[in-house]
């Protein structure tokens, strides 16, 4: 549900885009939204703070919009949730969700740390130098601002768990809660050779929501490595026995797959290869990251070694086909992920060896076409103009161009007007 102030009814009641309804998961109060104008300067803007997580989500103001904030809100968040490493598939249906939700009006609500989040957002937002937005790519810009304000745990934490950011919190939530599990169901109307009972992997789905300080868990834990410990062994004969890669390769994905099931899916709640289809995103993107095990050099070693297992699964039945599907696109999700942090981190590289570079004359020229451009800006009816003018007119012919190329059209008559009354003084004197 969205809970929108009433001063926005007739901006939230536009027509909406169509969105196709969610396929894998219910709607749960994870989708729950508070949403009200808040000012950036002389700006109106839109502040949405989730109400589990309190995660900001900022938006232009509903004056600027054309469609309705909610087809905006779920252009955001998609944006953001794929740079949280979120499945496709998940973030999809996340916002299909919020997109054919309930939306209420009303001012205030009962919510006490919702209500302490816009206090302390609203005056960070408005610290903001909103001309830094500009209008190409503005939503994306609007992510990372999301992004960032609801990273720091110094603007805004839930007092039950004041160490967790609102952006770790919705997207631990949004992998805990929004759960693709296999919908693997009977048995096959063949014998499969590499049959397995994928029972044994469904056995623990009541206890997804346990957690390391549940007293059975690591008795749980035992008994679920035993499962995937057999399971792995057959995986070991089926790549031996397929030949589909050497003996090194094949060692690489045995460890990957070990990893996988026995320390990544257990760790912080009692899963299975069957809890979550979407999980290898978050493997890819996270745990490998984190843990150092993926570099440039070996993503696409890694995507195979991936992709070579949840092949194997729906060779054992415990995987359909759909769910080999979802799962082989959670993992090329995780791939892209990765890719676009490798390229990002490169990018950030070459910027930081430029800036050791000796700084060209072109370079410096750049420069001073800024701060000439700011100058002129607040001079326009100033009579100072002559002497910033003067500084124009001493640099080279290709700065001139490069500052009437930065200009706006407004600047330039005013540029033009009072050259026109310099010239017009010069021939009366």
């Amino acid at each position: 549900m969205l809970i929108v102030s009433k001063r926005l009814t007739p901006a939230f009641k536009k027509t909406l885009i169509s969105a196709p309804k969610p396929q894998y998961v219910p709607e749960t109060s994870l989708c729950d939204w508070i949403i009200r104008e808040v000012a950036m300067q002389d700006y109106g803007m839109l502040l949405c703070i989730n109400c589990n997580t309190q995660m900001p989500i900022v938006l232009p103001g509903a004056e600027f919009l054309k469609v309705s904030p909610v087809s905006v809100l779920r252009q955001v968040l998609m944006f953001v949730m794929a740079g949280m490493g979120i499945s496709s598939i998940k973030l999809t249906e996340y916002v299909n969700c919020i997109t054919h939700g309930e939306v209420s009006y009303q001012n205030m609500t009962g919510d006490f740390l919702a209500e302490k989040a816009f206090r302390a957002y609203a005056p960070e937002l408005a610290k903001i130098d909103i001309e830094r937005l500009g209008d190409d790519q503005l939503l994306n810009q609007l992510g990372i601002l999301s992004l960032t304000l609801g990273s720091s745990t110094k603007v805004f934490c839930d007092l039950r768990e004041p160490k967790i950011a609102p952006a770790v919190r919705f997207k631990d939530q949004i992998n805990q809660e929004w759960r693709l599990p296999a919908q693997r169901k009977g048995s096959m109307a063949e014998k499969l050779v590499w049959e397995f009972d994928y029972r044994l992997f469904h056995q623990w789905d009541d206890q997804l929501q346990n957690t390391p300080a549940w007293p059975g868990y690591a008795a749980g834990g035992r008994e679920m490595r035993q499962v995937n410990d057999a399971f792995l062994r057959s995986y070991h004969e089926y790549l031996k026995q397929t030949e589909i890669v050497d003996d090194t390769r094949m060692q690489r994905y045995l460890r990957l797959a070990d990893i996988y099931l026995n320390r990544y899916l257990i760790a912080s709640h009692p899963e299975t290869l069957t809890s979550d289809l979407t999980a290898p995103t978050a493997y890819l993107f996270e745990w490998l990251l984190e843990h150092g095990q993926i570099k440039p050099e070996n993503v696409q070693l890694v995507i195979d070694a991936m992709l070579a297992l949840g092949t194997f699964i729906k060779a054992t039945g415990v995987y359909s086909t759909l769910d080999e599907d979802l799962y082989r696109q959670a993992v090329r999700d995780g791939g892209d992920r990765v890719r676009a942090f490798f390229k990002a981190a490169a990018a950030q590289e070459q910027l930081e060896a430029k800036d050791d570079e000796p700084v060209s004359r072109q370079e410096i020229a750049g420069s001073q076409v800024d701060a000439l451009v700011q100058e002129l800006m607040a001079l326009a009816d100033d009579e100072r103009l002559v002497d910033a003018l003067a500084d124009v007119l001493n640099q080279t012919p290709t700065l001139i161009d490069k500052l009437l190329v930065k200009m706006t059209p407004l600047q330039r008559q005013h540029l033009a007007q009072k050259l026109a009354r310099l010239l017009d003084e010069d021939q009366n004197n």
